[in-house]
């Protein structure tokens, strides 16, 4: 069996002394997701907490450079779409609750309508509609 070192009192206060520096911040994510992080930090031989920091101050980078409208621009142009503030929050809880972040949930939802009317319009040609 592993043997639990006893933690001096110095080395009690040195470690609050150091935490005192930081504060936490919760990210929910799937299962999935947290064992693809930590893989990619192990990947990049770092920690899962450093590969996040470091992601996060690449965005920021990325972002701050562009400004908050291009920052949201992908390949095919604009990705700002406005709606009802009842429609925003609603997408803000579900994708909470689905575990994914905003973006994904949007895309995912629009993909999964936007078939959804593919296959009503199909059914509804085959029945002379």
């Amino acid at each position: 069996m592993e043997e639990q070192k006893a933690v001096s009192e110095a080395q009690k206060r040195a470690h609050r002394k150091y935490m005192e520096k930081y504060v936490e911040i919760k990210v929910r994510v799937t299962p999935e997701k947290r064992t693809s992080i930590q893989e990619h930090a192990q990947t990049m031989r770092e920690s899962a907490t450093a590969f996040i920091n470091r992601a996060i101050d690449h965005q920021i980078s990325q972002d701050s450079d562009k400004g908050p409208c291009k920052a949201l621009q992908g390949p095919l142009g604009s990705r700002v779409v406005p709606c009802p503030y009842e429609a925003y929050e609603c997408a803000i809880a579900a994708s909470e609750a689905a575990g994914e972040g905003l973006l994904d949930f949007v895309a995912r939802a629009v993909t999964t309508q936007a078939q959804r009317d593919i296959t009503a319009r199909k059914l509804g040609d085959a029945h002379g509609n």
